[in-house]
């Protein structure tokens, strides 16, 4: 008798010495921050005509209007408190009419960008461009000058929507120089894009 309760004492130390392969754990819910990244444009449009071929063309945008960042971050449910940057990624530009007459060309040409009453600064230079067809959107050749005006506006807006103002000194007016060739009247449209990245962080929950 003695001996089988000794039998059954290991035999149940031996079941509660195995592994547990039936156990199933709760999942573990957890918030967690992460960084997100969202895009944005504006874009001038210029009308070149007439029948001197130095082409002069100028386009005032008010930037906190033209970009809807409160509308963005809206969508993407990130809070303007939780924006950690805000700048300006890149220049492209496209003919979105074409010039009537063949081989029509910009050459020399120079896009300059003017904050309010600020100083006249070059953001996008030394380019030529075929306008006797529509065309896709092509990388623009950029100023670091421009660039850092671009970015000190979006800076200064970022700042007055964190902080509950109006932004001000918004308006930008650009500037297209340049000459067209051959020598006849001018006639054609064509659009400066600029992009831009906000860079803000949004509160997930996730299963582990």
């Amino acid at each position: 008798m003695r001996a089988h309760r000794m039998l059954l004492a290991a035999a149940l130390a031996a079941i509660v010495l195995l592994p547990s392969t039936s156990c199933v754990l709760a999942p573990e819910i957890k918030d967690k921050i992460i960084e997100l990244a969202l895009g944005a444009s504006h874009t001038a449009a210029f009308v070149s005509q007439g029948s001197v071929n130095n082409i002069n063309e100028t386009r005032t945008i008010d930037l906190a209007v033209d970009i809807d960042l409160p509308g963005l971050l809206d969508d993407a449910g990130v809070d303007i408190s939780d924006v950690k940057d805000i700048r300006m990624s890149g220049a492209k530009y496209r003919v979105k009419r074409l010039d009537p007459t063949p081989d029509r060309r910009i050459v020399n040409g120079t896009v300059t960008a003017q904050r309010g009453t600020g100083p006249v600064t070059a953001i996008v230079t030394n380019f030529s461009e075929d306008v006797n067809s529509v065309t896709s959107f092509k990388t623009a050749p950029l100023d670091a000058a421009g660039v850092a005006l671009i970015n000190q506006i979006l800076a200064d807006l970022l700042t007055a929507l964190k902080a509950g103002q109006q932004p001000t000194n918004m308006s930008i007016t650009y500037t297209l120089t340049g000459q067209s060739t051959p020598s006849a009247p001018t006639d054609f449209e064509w659009e400066l894009q600029l992009d831009v990245t906000i860079v803000g962080t949004v509160k997930v929950t996730v299963v582990q």
